[in-house]
């Protein structure tokens, strides 16, 4: 196959679909040996990047460790006299997202697969993470089980982690059959794209839901569809919310309907479903896209099982939504706090921006007659995000509940308004 240079590295001419193999190929030579032979069997083209930092393959990679660290904040030489593997490792990190990103904007492959144990792991969902979702990511992993947490390792992007079973240290009929799996997996998903990744059949628009306001957030679903809108709904378990702001500074949406911010108060009070970052409710702003924000759900924290709470906490109103998760009003002291952090983060928006609040209840069991009904710290928090918001972003307070037709019209209609008339699409039959 005819080579090209890129950054004076040399590469492989595109004819077919490629996928990125990162390896630490001083450890896993054998199993990404194996791995390449599968692909390839499939008609696909694999394009290797070593990651290992011990000794050099004794095959030929396409883009070799030195190249990898290159990209990071040392060279190789240098990072290995410092005599500090977590060095090394950070090093390599930073070399493979940033390398693997310029190669996949260069049209360099169209999806990624890793193999590796913990620090494999770890530097292959690295160079996951940098590339947009859609393009198909599997990582092979001995850590994919057990008491870890892949938060670290996943992010807010599409990765797929396989177990190994087995350690990744040479080939038997364990191991062969992971890889043979894990092979057909990735060439599946490879050949099952088109050119381009996110290809919306509407004017693509975000939504923030949550359980408690399911019934609104499927209206406002129906009626921007019905309207031309393609809507893209994040679930605010403490990943959706930031994996929507990470979308948002993408570029791939063309407006916000922020109905639901249990994020945001979550995290203040340190829930279950807090926002996994701080910049909750910040992208549509800081890039200026239209949004229309509502207080769903922020008035609730999400702890564990009712037997394990304090005493204090147990005096709150609560709801034992199942053996292990328990939703619990926030204090009004907390309120009072989480309507000032939500009134800084719209004050900072760049675009336009609304506001509608909902005066009989938050969620579904915040509603008069239900568990969670509270209007005194449902009010404190109005208060308080009313006295520190922007007097020049628009606000609507309605006598409704924010599951009812009521309330989520009058939202759909407000932002349907902030999007550009030209750019709005024909209304569906």
């Amino acid at each position: 196959m005819q080579g090209i240079l890129i950054d004076n590295k040399t590469m492989f001419e595109d004819m077919n679909k490629t996928i990125l193999l990162i390896a630490t190929f001083d450890t896993k030579e054998v199993e990404a040996r194996y791995l390449i032979k599968k692909i390839e069997s499939g008609g696909l083209t694999v394009l290797t990047m070593d990651a290992g930092i011990l000794t050099p393959p004794r095959m030929r990679v396409d883009v070799d460790r030195s190249q990898v660290a290159a990209h990071g904040n040392m060279s190789l030489e240098k990072a290995l006299a410092t005599g500090d593997k977590g060095i090394c490792i950070s090093n390599m990190v930073q070399g493979v997202e940033t390398l693997c990103r310029e190669l996949y904007d260069q049209g360099r492959f169209h999806g990624i697969i890793g193999i590796g144990g913990g620090q494999g792991t770890d530097i292959g969902c690295a160079a996951m993470r940098s590339l947009p979702t859609g393009v198909p990511k599997l990582m092979v992993s001995t850590v994919a089980s057990g008491r870890a947490t892949f938060g670290p390792f996943v992010g807010t992007k599409d990765i797929t982690i396989m177990h190994s079973v087995a350690d990744m240290q040479g080939l038997n009929f364990l191991t062969r059959r992971i890889l043979d799996n894990a092979a057909g997996a990735i060439c599946g998903m490879v050949q099952g794209i088109g050119k381009k990744v996110l290809t919306p059949q509407g004017v693509p628009v975000a939504l923030s839901m949550l359980g408690t306001t399911t019934p609104g957030a499927l209206r406002c679903k129906d009626i921007l569809e019905n309207n031309g809108y393609e809507v893209v709904c994040f679930h605010q378990n403490g990943t959706g919310g930031i994996a929507m702001e990470d979308m948002v500074r993408n570029g791939d949406f063309k407006g916000v309907l922020d109905l639901n911010l249990h994020e945001i108060g979550d995290r203040l009070v340190g829930g279950l479903h807090g926002a996994i970052r701080e910049d909750r409710l910040e992208a549509a702003g800081e890039i200026g896209l239209p949004q229309v924000v509502a207080p769903g759900s922020i008035n609730y924290s999400v702890l564990g099982p009712l037997k394990d709470l304090s005493p204090a906490i147990k005096s709150r109103k609560h709801i034992v939504h199942n053996s292990y998760l328990t939703l619990v009003r926030l204090s009004h002291d907390d309120l009072k706090k989480v309507g000032l952090v939500v009134a800084e983060k719209l004050n900072r928006s760049r675009g336009p921006t609304r506001l509608v609040i909902p005066l009989q209840g938050f969620s579904y069991p915040d509603r008069e007659g239900l568990p969670h009904w509270e209007p005194e710290g449902n009010q404190i928090f109005i208060d308080a995000l009313l006295a520190n918001l922007n007097p020049s972003i628009p606000v609507r307070e309605l006598d409704e509940h924010i599951n009812d037709p009521g309330f989520i019209d009058p939202v759909v209609e407000t932002f349907l308004s902030l999007m550009k008339t030209d750019t709005l699409p024909e209304k569906r039959l």
